[in-house]
This record gives C-alpha cells, sequence and structure tokens, in this order.
C-alpha cells in the first residue's frame, strides 16, 4: 500500500510523458495511442484498488474516450482532442491526491487446519449400508458415529454437535438443527424424491447402496473449510504492484499464490507453479488476457482450468467476448477484496468439485488410470527441469483372483477398498496414488530415489500383510507385491512404466509379497 502511494506521481508523470510523446505528431500513432490506453487502464483499475476512487473514476473517462478514437481509426490528431486529453489528464493529477483505502485485514481465518477428527453422525437403520459406510469413513480425516434409532441420534445432537449429518430420507420431517450440513440418503432415487430432499435443506442426496462411494468426497466438500484445500491461485498482471496485492488478499484468505507480470512466460509457469485458478489481467502488452485464454483453451491439458479475467473494463460485450473463448467469470476492477476472495474460492471448489469425478476411480476414490499417467508426465517433466529424482510404483494383490473365488466378489472389493485407504494414509502428501486398472496400483513420488523408494514400500508391504480380513467368521490375510522404477535411469513415461511393470513381474516371480526394482 505505502509502495503504490509512494510510486503513484511516478505513474501520473510516465502517462504524461506518453502523451507527450505522442501530441508531437499532426497524426495519431497508433501503436503508441494503444500503449497510453494501456497503461491508463491499468491505473483505472490499479488506482481504485488501492483505495484512490476518485482518481479510478478519472481515468476511467480517460480510457473510455481513448478506447473510442482507436475504434473510429482517424488518422488526425485535432486540436478539440488534444484539448480534452489534456484536460482528462490534469484531472487525473488532481485526484491522484483523494484517498480512503480500507486493508482487507478482515479476511483471515485464524481457526483453521485444527487436527482433530471431525464427528459425522449417521442415522439409519439399514445395518448393512451403515457398515459398508464405516468402512469408507476408516483411515480418514472423520469419526463416524452411527445410530439406528431415532431418540438414540437426537439425544446425542444434544449433548454434541456434529459437522454433518447424514440420514435417511425417512427422517426428513423429524425436528434437527437447522445450521448443521445435511446428507440425505435413499433406495429411491426418483425426482419426486430428489425434490423432497432439496425442500428439507439438504446439502447433497445419494442413492444407496449404488453411490456410497461418494459419500467421503461429499463430506469433504461440506465439512472442510475452503481454505483447508489451499487453492493454488496464478495471478498474471503486467502491474507487479496490483498482482502483488492481489495475492495479498488471496493469502489471507488461506490461498496459495504465485504472481506473473510477463505473459509470455505462462506455459512455463504454469508447469512450475500447477495451479488450481488463474486470474488474469484482459489488457497487457505482448499480448492480452483473451489470447492467452485461447492458447491455453488449445491445450487439452488446460481445458478445465478455471480462468477468471479481472479488469476495468466495464463494456459488456467485451466482457462477453472474454468469456466466449474459455474464461470462466469477470470481475470489474477494482473489486471488493470479499468478492475477489468468494469467487476465486466459488469457482475453484467447484472446479475441484467437477475434477474429482473426471478424474477419480469410482471404488477406490484414487486417480483412475489416465489421470495416474497424466500426473507422472507432469511430475517427470517437473523432475527434469529441478534436476531430483522421481520414482515410479507398481503395486499388485498376490491371488486376487482366489479372494473373489473363497470370499465373493464384494469381499474382493472391500480388499480394493481397505488397500486404497492404506496406500493413502502411507504415502505422503506430495505423492499421488492411483488405481492402474483391476486389482493394480500406481504410486508417484516425487524427490525420491530408487534405494529410499525400495525401503519405504517394503515397510508399507509388512504393515498391509499384518492386516486382517474376516469373511463369514473365517480370518485370512492379503499381501502385495511391488515393482520400482525411478528417473534419472529412466528418461520417459513409458520407460518408467515398463521397468515398474518389469519389476513387479520380477516380485512375482520371486514368490509375491515383496518389492524389486
Amino acid at each position: 500500500f505505502v509502495n503504490y502511494t509512494k510510486n503513484l506521481p511516478v505513474k501520473i508523470k510516465k502517462l504524461q510523458d506518453s502523451w507527450n510523446d505522442i501530441r508531437q505528431y499532426p497524426y495519431w500513432n497508433e501503436e503508441k495511442l494503444k500503449e497510453f490506453h494501456r497503461e491508463v487502464h491499468t491505473l483505472c483499475g490499479s488506482s481504485g484498488t488501492y483505495g484512490y476512487k476518485d482518481l479510478s473514476q478519472s481515468a476511467r473517462e480517460l480510457e473510455v474516450y481513448l478506447r473510442i478514437l482507436i475504434e473510429k481509426n482517424s488518422r488526425d490528431l485535432k486540436q478539440d482532442q488534444k484539448e480534452e486529453i489534456e484536460c482528462l489528464l490534469k484531472k487525473l493529477d488532481e485526484k491522484s491526491t483523494s484517498h480512503d483505502l480500507v486493508e482487507p485485514n478482515f479476511l483471515v481465518d485464524k481457526n483453521i487446519n485444527k487436527k482433530e477428527k471431525k464427528l459425522i453422525y449417521l442415522l439409519d437403520e439399514d445395518i448393512d449400508f451403515v457398515n459398508e459406510t464405516k468402512i469408507f469413513f476408516e483411515q480418514t480425516d472423520y469419526h463416524l458415529k452411527s445410530f439406528c434409532h431415532l431418540q438414540e441420534f437426537q439425544q446425542a445432537i444434544k449433548e454434541k454437535k456434529p459437522e454433518v449429518i447424514i440420514m435417511d430420507i425417512k427422517y426428513s420431517d423429524e425436528e434437527r438443527p437447522k445450521d448443521i450440513p445435511l446428507i440425505f440418503t435413499s433406495k429411491n432415487n426418483d425426482l419426486l424424491t430428489h425434490l423432497k430432499a432439496v425442500r428439507s435443506g439438504c446439502y447433497a442426496f445419494v442413492h444407496k447402496p449404488n453411490e456410497i462411494n461418494n459419500l467421503v468426497k461429499i463430506v469433504d466438500q461440506v465439512a472442510k473449510p475452503p481454505t483447508e484445500g489451499s487453492y493454488r491461485v496464478l495471478i498474471i498482471d503486467d502491474s507487479a504492484s496490483l498482482a502483488e496485492y492481489y495475492a495479498f488478499i488471496l493469502n489471507q484468505a488461506g490461498m496459495i499464490t504465485a504472481t506473473l507480470s510477463y505473459p509470455l512466460q505462462l506455459l512455463e509457469k504454469i508447469e512450475e507453479f500447477q495451479p488450481d485458478l488463474l486470474l488474469m489481467d484482459v489488457y497487457m502488452p505482448e499480448c492480452t488476457g483473451v489470447e492467452l485464454a485461447t492458447v491455453l483453451r488449445q491445450k487439452p491439458l488446460y481445458t478445465s482450468l478455471p480462468i477468471v479475467f479481472l479488469s476495468s473494463e466495464e463494456d459488456r460485450l467485451k466482457q462477453l467476448s472474454a468469456l466466449s473463448v474459455g474464461g470462466d467469470d469477470f470481475l470489474t476492477k477494482p473489486v471488493l477484496p470479499q468478492h475477489l476472495v468468494a469467487a476465486v474460492r466459488s469457482r475453484a471448489k467447484r472446479a475441484d468439485i467437477l475434477s474429482s469425478y473426471i478424474t477419480q476411480d469410482s471404488l477406490t476414490g484414487l486417480l483412475n488410470h489416465t489421470n495416474i499417467l497424466e500426473h507422472l508426465s507432469l511430475e517427470l517433466t517437473s523432475a527434469q527441469r529441478k534436476g531430483v529424482p522421481l520414482a515410479f510404483v507398481m503395486i499388485d494383490i498376490d491371488n486376487f483372483k482366489s479372494i473373489n473365488d473363497s470370499y465373493g466378489h464384494l469381499m474382493g472389493d472391500y480388499v480394493l477398498k481397505k488397500l486404497a485407504q492404506f496406500l493413502r494414509t502411507q504415502f505422503r502428501n506430495t505423492d499421488m496414488v492411483g488405481r492402474y486398472g483391476g486389482e493394480e496400483f500406481a504410486v508417484i513420488l516425487p524427490g525420491i530415489d530408487t534405494k529410499t523408494c525400495i525401503k519405504l514400500c517394503d515397510n508399507i508391504r509388512k504393515k498391509f500383510s499384518e492386516m486382517r480380513f474376516t469373511s463369514d467368521n473365517a480370518e485370512f490375510f492379503v499381501t502385495f507385491s511391488a515393482g520400482v522404477a525411478s528417473y534419472p535411469q529412466m528418461r520417459d513415461v513409458k520407460q518408467l512404466v515398463v521397468a515398474a511393470d518389469q519389476a513387479l513381474y520380477k516380485s512375482k516371480r520371486a514368490g509375491r509379497n515383496q518389492v524389486q526394482s
């Protein structure tokens, strides 16, 4: 804030110098005029953001006047045009001392990321559904407490309120706290049942048993505050001070940010930072935000990356034009801090929810085959750029067919879910776990070499082999084999996958229940 105020006279003088350069000619220099317009446009947005409301309004008047001149495409520089521009520039200089700034220090939630397990209540008489739901909530950040009787549930509510309530829709008319997010379940999946759920004020509806796999995901959406998601936002604005200001606001709201003032470096920056959302100015030198959005939408990897435009452009047709090439929202500068946070958070959260349904395996909730390979490609590129190792692991459950044959396919699915949950808890947050197909899993470990990876995976293998499974009062144990490959020994994705698969096959031939490279 202090730096902006300190540098404001320099910005005003730069505008005056740009105009002096233009007015010496008897005709319009189109290139210089467009650059002058862009400078005024930037001042319009940044000054309003930093609290110079009168200055922002004056800059907007000049920006609109210049835009009309550009669109007319007139060659002659007329005297009345000179006088109007000079009058507006003088007004800018006068208004630069009028200041009314409110700093956005109210945005931070100081009570986030508490690690105690969150309490979830489940009210349902269907014992099979309750038991199946408990399986999904094991080894998560939640403590699931189930009730088969309404009276027990109501008493528990009086004693301690949960983060989320999951209940059968048959209880929709019963009294309950209105401030606790509610998820209804039902064996009926018709429109009338859905309408009943919506009218009863539920956050989500789960068709049981078909959609039970989505329950943890839905509870995550409800129970985790937005800052726990730590959305990664890349801010692209040729005004470095303005980009830093937006970064400050979003950081205060718990998001992770990076800024970029040179738009031609965008692709490299996206690859390096891996953002969840782009916050982008429209008018920038070298290329516009609209052009950048068009480039990104032509790349399959970035077709779903949310783009929020941020500009002082008020022309609705131009805003719609920007959105038509792939923008998700258009915010007009100056934007209030709380509006900026809300817009970014809602777009990032929505994209996160949609992505989870597209990228995750429906049975285990892990990354699916396609997306684990996409992540491997991205992480390999990152490892090559940083000069660090990368490990890739293929895991296969031993004798899985005999588990299905002996205990049934439902138990086989249960084993797959348990291993998926177990792997999630054993690897780092930066590691990526996916279901490669059937009873095969894949894990990406950035920054880990072969020797370290083998030791880690072997410890995980031993722990899993000690886990007891029960079916019809019969106990049994399950083991897995694993194969490890790594960069820089393997130079591309195909080599990594083939090498890990060969190492897995070596583990199988050597007697199973082991890790090889």
